[in-house]
């Protein structure tokens, strides 16, 4: 009973000592490889700070328009004062110029929007007829065009309850009967998650999650690759004297990566958003609930898609064809209540989608993890169910290494070079 205990002991302490041995190497193999350092450690350190500083300040301001005022009456000038004092335009030009000015101003970029006022303006309002303001937006660019429909749009209301209070006023009613008669009812709107209407608030918290889940894939996808092109008969595990354990193989280069992935999650995910005033509604606690499964499934899908990858260049590949379909199977573009049953089903293929979700919904609306337990069980069952597909892959794998070496071991020194030969 005794010596058996010994035995297991042995053997707990030898298979400890060889996942460690496993979790250096693959520390090695990263830092003695540049390519895979810059997609590790310089993208994601840089590319959130780029991004950033890029999308800063997050709202288009001072949008110049010109005004094109046919009516050239007091009515039209307040008009054009208006639109002006809004902090979404600017009016650079609206003294007596013409639409084709104004057209020509257009294609030269100095504006990049236009507002034509008839010149019935002045004399609708008299007769207590509907007038029409013309705005003609840049959609070159979707936030020149919300930014010229948003102050438009302000103005042109505003504008509106003015003139019916006034009219108003003028058959008898009182200033506060006119403007309850004018506006029922007054609606304010909060903006939850995203106050200031950013787009680096919007865009950025999801671009972090993605960057993540892609770099780590890919740099384990270019190693299998270098692995493949090392080895003499493009084998992924080194056919080693002494055989690897599958779960030792596995769980020592897990370990490897969900070390630098933690480091650089509290950088990301932390430092970042704080630097920057995003959305900051979750604590230390709820994040490493939703992150932990995010990276341990996102480095066993990695693993187990390794085995596709015959060079270097092909896992490259996989991020041009998945970045951005990904994001848009996220959920935060477009609504996951329209998505097709079969997309649904295709999203939850990917750590990132529930991630990036799941990120959102506590980071930016202040979700606890019960609210958000729907996300973390499907990354828990991602992490188990990529976790058996690795085992399998570096399980056969491993055998496969096993059955080469034992077969080189019956041949010749000769028929080994010929091998070779017939294999590259």
């Amino acid at each position: 009973m005794k010596n058996n205990n010994i035995n297991i002991f042995r053997r707990m302490s030898e298979g400890f000592k060889n996942t460690f041995r496993i979790w250096m190497r693959e520390f090695q193999l990263i830092f003695s490889d540049v390519g895979v350092m810059i997609l590790i450690f310089v993208v994601p350190l840089i590319y959130p700070l780029l991004y950033s500083f890029i999308y800063y300040p997050e709202v288009v301001r001072d949008l110049p328009i010109a005004v094109v005022d046919l009516s050239h009456s007091s009515d039209s000038r307040q008009f054009t004062r208006d639109l002006d004092a809004t902090p979404d335009l600017k009016v650079t030009v609206s003294s007596s110029i013409s639409m084709e000015e104004a057209i020509m101003m257009f294609k030269n970029r100095e504006v990049r929007g236009i507002v034509q006022i008839p010149e019935t303006f002045s004399q609708d309002i008299e007769m207590k007829r509907q007038t029409t303001v013309s705005a003609y937006a840049d959609m070159e660019f979707f936030f020149y065009y919300k930014a010229l429909m948003t102050g438009a749009s302000f103005v042109s209301l505003e504008t509106g309850n003015k003139i019916q209070i006034n009219n108003l006023m003028n058959e008898g009613f009182t200033e506060h009967q006119a403007q309850i008669t004018a506006e029922p009812f007054k609606m304010v709107d909060n903006a939850m998650a995203n106050a200031g209407g950013g787009f680096a608030s919007y865009g950025i918290p999801a671009a972090l999650i993605l960057i993540i889940q892609q770099t780590l894939i890919i740099a384990i996808g270019i190693l299998a690759g270098t692995a493949r092109e090392r080895h003499i008969f493009g084998t992924l595990v080194p056919m080693d004297r002494k055989k690897m354990g599958t779960f030792r193989l596995v769980i020592g280069k897990a370990a490897t990566y969900f070390t630098i992935y933690a480091l650089l999650c509290i950088y990301m995910l932390g430092m970042i958003p704080e630097w920057f005033g995003y959305g900051q509604s979750a604590d230390f606690t709820e994040l490493i609930a939703l992150i932990t499964p995010f990276i341990l499934s996102s480095i066993f899908m990695g693993l187990s898609l390794s085995v596709i990858f015959k060079n270097r260049e092909s896992a490259m590949m996989l991020y041009l064809f998945t970045s951005i379909p990904l994001l848009f199977l996220s959920g935060i573009i477009w609504p996951l209540s329209n998505f097709s049953p079969v997309w649904l089903v295709v999203r939850e293929i990917f750590p990132s989608s529930n991630a990036i979700f799941g990120y959102i919904k506590m980071n930016s609306l202040g979700a606890t993890i019960f609210e958000t337990r729907k996300e973390i069980m499907s990354l828990w069952i991602q992490t188990g169910v990529y976790f058996l597909t690795a085992c399998i892959t570096y399980g056969y794998q491993v055998n496969y290494s096993v059955h080469l070496r034992s077969e080189l071991a019956s041949h010749s020194y000769r028929e080994i070079r010929q091998k070779i030969e017939v294999n590259g």
